[in-house]
């Protein structure tokens, strides 16, 4: 499904070099879940936009569905973005002024997708993510929660062949980021290729395989829990050894 060739990124700085990626090499198989770690300045974000197609990167071999992505004009590459890429920001960038159905609908009017068809399409999307009956609120009149399943909505009303998704948790409590990765869960027992980026282990370990980065290089790739309850067991035993130690 996805497939980076070694892959480097380099910015410049008036005249010098910034070596943001370095030799990246990682595939990520269809249906699979994947999750990508480091700390700040890892080139985690960097990462995330090339394989979303919002950045190219300066050498290696980008493969998505089977199709090279090198030498391709920026129409072409929106066109392959809005057809075989859903995202989800950690901000949730939904239209303060339009409704949670309008919002979801927007892929839709980029794909030349009639009105009528849009609407049932997105009322869908909506359901899926446990929003029947929020069709007509406005993201002020939602909870974050709410509103990044709005997001998650959009983002899978395409049906991509890769969900990518920034932080989806960052912007929620501890409860309502489980629910939404008890969401991802569900979309990945669909079927749905899921990358995310996060620097909470904690997230992390709902996906399948985590690949950690640091200084622009894969450093570490292991395995993750692959369930929600297991990484919230992790949680509590981690909530639990802390106690202990601050008793002692």
């Amino acid at each position: 499904m996805v497939t980076l060739q070694n892959i480097t990124k380099t910015y410049l700085s008036g005249k010098i070099e910034v070596p943001v990626l370095k030799n990246i090499d990682l595939t990520v198989e269809e249906g699979e879940y994947l999750a990508i770690m480091g700390p700040s300045g890892s080139g985690k974000s960097t990462l995330m936009n090339i394989i979303g197609l919002l950045d190219t990167p300066t050498s290696g071999t980008y493969i998505l569905d089977g199709q090279s992505m090198e030498n391709r004009k920026e129409k072409e590459l929106a066109s392959i973005r809005n057809s075989k890429i859903g995202f989800v920001f950690q901000q949730f960038n939904l239209m303060p002024k339009e409704t949670a159905l309008s919002n979801v609908e927007l892929p839709l009017i980029y794909a030349g997708v009639r009105h009528g068809e849009r609407a049932k399409r997105a009322s869908e999307a909506l359901e899926q993510v446990g929003l029947a009956d929020r069709l007509s609120f406005k993201p002020t009149q939602l909870s974050g929660g709410q509103q990044q399943r709005v997001a998650i909505a959009r983002a899978i009303v395409n049906h991509p062949k890769v969900l990518l998704a920034d932080e989806p948790t960052g912007a929620l409590d501890t409860k309502s980021g489980f629910q939404i990765m008890e969401l991802f869960e569900q979309l990945h027992k669909d079927g749905v290729t899921i990358v995310m980026i996060t620097h909470e282990p904690d997230i992390a370990q709902c996906a399948q395989r985590i690949v950690s980065l640091r200084d622009g290089r894969i450093v570490d790739l292991s395995k993750g829990k692959g369930s929600v309850k297991e990484a919230e067991k992790g949680l509590d035993l981690d909530a639990e050894e802390k106690g202990e130690m601050q008793n002692e």
